[in-house]
């Protein structure tokens, strides 16, 4: 019986579309490739959300190998990263709606050091009795260490948790251990359903 309810944050909890966001700081199409690929979609983007590299040591790199025009722009991106993000309100109310139905939530999450200061910008992490984050951990999903790790902390069994990401990679690496689960495409009424097919108490839709 699944007692425990599981979730990623990006893309999750917080709505980021990934364009639209590298356009707020700037405004062409080069300018977006080189931030999308060389910061974004970088190896020392790993490692920040690993905690096995400073943000500066981050930007100094990263900015060894982009135009120097955009070198501030790299520093300003990670300093403001996700410091601003949309709500989700019909996420924030499935998980008010869980938590009230008697399940306990965590959040399992490949981050840098920056969530503890953006993370109280997203009403749902209110609701979190653990949270479980790669930087303080040296871990990444889909990594099966991370799982286990995430599931030692708190003690849980993988039998009674159900995780739910973006990402299917992450969800088939929870399957792997026994923690069902279901990837999340943007729609939360999709995701109401998955959850009741998994015998999960939740409504159909938000009224």
């Amino acid at each position: 019986m699944v007692k425990n309810i599981v979730f990623d944050m990006g893309n999750v909890l917080t709505i980021y579309n990934a364009r639209e966001y590298i356009y707020g700081y700037v405004d062409n199409e080069e300018d977006f490739r080189w931030i999308k690929n060389h910061l974004c979609s970088s190896v020392e983007w790993l490692q920040m959300d690993r905690g096995t590299i400073s943000d500066e040591e981050a930007a100094a790199s990263v900015c060894k190998r982009v135009p120097a025009h955009l070198h501030d722009t790299v520093k300003r991106f990670i300093r403001e990263y996700r410091m601003t993000q949309p709500p989700n309100p019909p996420m924030e109310a499935l998980v008010a709606e869980l938590s009230r139905n008697g399940y306990d939530l965590y959040l399992l999450s490949n981050t840098s050091h920056r969530f503890r200061e953006f993370s109280k910008y997203i009403k749902s992490v209110a609701y979190m009795k653990g949270i479980w984050i790669s930087c303080e951990h040296g871990l990444l999903k889909p990594e099966k260490e991370a799982y286990l790790d995430f599931l030692r902390m708190f003690a849980l069994k993988p039998e009674e948790c159900f995780f739910i990401d973006d990402t299917p990679a992450n969800v088939e690496a929870a399957g792997n251990l026994g923690m069902d689960g279901c990837v999340y495409y943007g729609d939360v009424d999709e995701l109401r359903g998955c959850l009741k097919r998994n015998g999960i108490r939740v409504a159909d839709s938000l009224e």
